[in-house]
């Protein structure tokens, strides 16, 4: 029993707790080790706290909120799944402190932008 109760313990909190990481280091975690940084954060569900460097237009319609990632020169792209984060996002400014949760996809997915994404839950 006691086996049990520890292993659902451990399912939900590696299931359930973000990872909290700055965008920042999670930008230079792939510059450094793409295979390294994958195996620490893709298809995970990240709190990334970060600075806004710009809210625009993408591709198609597609609106993204990109982070500040410092020197690294891999850009951040948050790729939203809803309106109500959308829309709060389309009102920051550039340098304003942000906290975004969502699944870290990597840099392969979505190949019309360069770029580490994350398709965002939500906006703290």
């Amino acid at each position: 029993m006691l086996v049990l109760l520890i292993a659902a313990v451990f399912i939900y909190y590696t299931e359930t707790i973000s990872l909290k990481v700055d965008a920042v280091n999670l930008a230079a975690s792939y510059s450094k080790n793409k295979t390294e940084a994958d195996n620490n954060f893709l298809d995970k569900e990240l709190e990334v706290t970060g600075t806004v460097k710009a809210f625009y237009n993408l591709h198609e319609g597609r609106n993204v909120l990109e982070l500040n990632t410092g020197e690294s020169e891999i850009s951040l792209f948050c790729f939203f799944m809803n309106e109500i984060d959308e829309n709060k996002a389309a009102r920051f400014s550039e340098g304003d402190t942000v906290i975004v949760i969502g699944n870290c996809e990597g840099l392969d997915k979505y190949n019309f932008v360069n770029g580490l994404k994350i398709e965002l839950k939500r906006i703290k």
